[in-house]
């Protein structure tokens, strides 16, 4: 009886060592889901799997000794259908800025893409890296943003081997008193 007992208890602490570990952060659900609305809400701290975290003082410093490092800011614009007939042009409401020699790709961290924003990723994705699937990139957006933990997984499920995640974006980067640059975002693929 004591012996069961005693299992018991073990079992106990261990289903609550775990729980704490998952409520932490420090535990991967198995099945790792791209996240939806709302966007702008706290993170975990933990990548997608296969995905690096990179702090604002490492990248700064891999950014100031290589050229090789791709940036992607994927923070959200509006698309509208009718965009495509003309010079797809997203419509941004307030001006942008983000870090030095990043490329501005809205909305490619959406939980789900339609069909033209995944074609535009890909095609991107496939431009910055010159099709080197092993090119660094780095994707982020604001601090406490799933459309750049989303983008991150995507970029890695498609083939990208040093794909990073910078979880506090732009937010992180102006706390330590860096300075950003104005940007557009590329413009989607026009209809033939």
């Amino acid at each position: 009886m004591m012996k069961y007992a005693l299992i018991k208890t073990m079992v106990a602490i261990l289903v609550l060592s775990l729980t704490a570990c998952a409520s932490k952060g420090l535990v991967k659900p198995q099945d790792e889901k791209y996240r939806g609305l709302p966007y702008l809400v706290p993170t975990t701290e933990i990548p997608p799997t296969g995905v690096k975290r990179i702090s604002a003082r490492e990248l700064k410093n891999r950014l100031s000794t290589s050229k090789r490092t791709v940036l992607i800011d994927v923070y959200g614009a509006i698309f509208r259908e009718e965009t495509l007939d003309f010079d797809g042009a997203w419509l941004v409401s307030t001006p942008r800025k983000n870090l030095p020699t990043s490329v501005w790709l809205p909305n490619v961290g959406k939980q789900k893409l339609n069909v033209v924003v995944e074609q535009y990723y890909r095609q991107q994705l496939k431009e910055l890296t010159a099709n080197d699937t092993n090119k660094v990139i780095v994707i982020y957006c604001v601090e406490d943003c799933w459309m750049a933990w989303n983008a991150a997984k995507r970029a890695k499920e498609w083939g990208y081997n040093n794909v990073w995640w910078f979880r506090e974006g732009v937010d992180g980067w102006l706390d330590n008193g860096w300075q950003l640059q104005n940007s557009v975002p590329i413009n989607l693929p026009v209809n033939d």
